[in-house]
């Protein structure tokens, strides 16, 4: 199973009662200070809308201390919440190409026709000035 932001598999994985997405608990939570929707449905959606899922298995994630930022645990802290701007911003870039792509594809679709209707009001036109001087 794998997170809907980031579509890698969640370490700490959470899902929505509203739409039964599965998401990583840190992500999301970001998601929703941000947002307060759905990043998948646009719904609106608030942190106590979120159930924990547990396997039962022990958590595969690597548990970091605060501390200086030249420890390890620091690091690999700094670097984790690096990771989830990283993808939380390239969540919001596929739902901007999505819809750019969209409304690209409606103006293309609509200069098309338009085009369409001008060329056809072209012919049109030489028909009927034949027509007159003949």
């Amino acid at each position: 199973m794998f997170c809907c932001i980031s579509g890698v598999p969640p370490i700490e994985p959470v899902v929505s009662k509203l739409t039964g997405c599965l998401f990583e608990k840190r992500l999301i939570e970001k998601y929703l200070a941000e947002h307060g929707r759905c990043p998948k449905t646009g719904e609106p959606m608030r942190p106590d809308d979120l159930v924990r899922v547990s396997s039962g298995a022990p958590t595969q994630g690597v548990a970091t201390v605060a501390g200086a930022m030249g420890s390890i645990p620091a690091l690999l802290q700094a670097l984790h919440h690096e990771w989830d701007s990283v993808m939380l911003e390239q969540f919001s870039l596929r739902q901007r190409l999505s819809q750019a792509q969209h409304e690209l594809a409606q103006a293309l679709f609509q200069y098309d026709a338009a085009e369409r209707v001008t060329a056809r009001l072209i012919k049109e036109n030489k028909e009927l000035k034949s027509r007159l001087t003949s």
